[in-house]
Order: structure tokens, then C-alpha cells, then sequence
């Protein structure tokens, strides 16, 4: 399944990726797409005191081969539903590093 389009949104200085976590998962892996507006993303963190929201921002920052400090949570900090801003990357390269942990 392809990942959705309307979860990447081009913004000044980089990419907003829409997404819904599933903390305590048994690995942390691109899941495929929730919906039609949101990337699926499971993290073997829990959701206690922000572990999987770090959690969260590490990956995509290891994915995107990006530092951390190019990676930060926008909104839903106690919620599934999660808005990540990556900072230095368009929609289609952060498409392309999200759908080639897929494989």
C-alpha cells in the first residue's frame, strides 16, 4: 500500500508529516498508511513521559539521515494523531526514506 499523499505537506524550510503512532509495538517500523491523510508509524517505546515521541523524532531523523535537532513534534504530543515537522527536506524525499523502511 502506498503512503498517502495528504499526510506530506511542503512548508517553509521543510516537510509536515501527519501521523498516528502505535507505541509498544515489538519494533519501531513505517506501518503503511492510516487512512487517507496519515502515515502509520509503530514504536516499541511506551507512551510514558514522552518515550515514544522521542522515540518518534530519533527514527525520523535516522530514516531521513538528518540530525535531531531537525526533527520536532508539532502538535499531539498526548495523542496517537501526531503533526512532525522535518526541517531541510521536501514531501518526495521524505516520501521515498519513509517508504524504503516499508520494504
Amino acid at each position: 500500500m502506498e503512503l498517502p499523499n495528504k499526510a506530506f505537506k511542503p512548508v517553509d524550510g521543510g516537510t509536515l508529516l501527519r501521523c498516528r503512532v502505535q507505541p509498544g509495538a515489538s519494533r519501531s517500523a513505517v506501518a503503511g498508511g492510516y487512512g487517507d491523510e496519515c502515515v502509520k508509524i509503530a514504536l516499541s517505546s511506551p507512551p510514558v513521559d514522552g518515550k515514544a515521541n522521542q522515540e518518534l523524532c530519533r527514527m525520523l531523523a535516522g530514516l531521513c539521515n538528518v540530525a535531531k535537532g531537525r526533527v520536532e513534534l508539532v502538535s499531539g504530543q498526548a495523542s496517537r494523531s501526531k503533526t512532525v515537522k522535518v526541517n531541510g527536506i521536501s514531501p518526495e524525499e521524505l516520501r521515498a526514506y519513509l517508504s524504503e523502511d516499508r520494504k
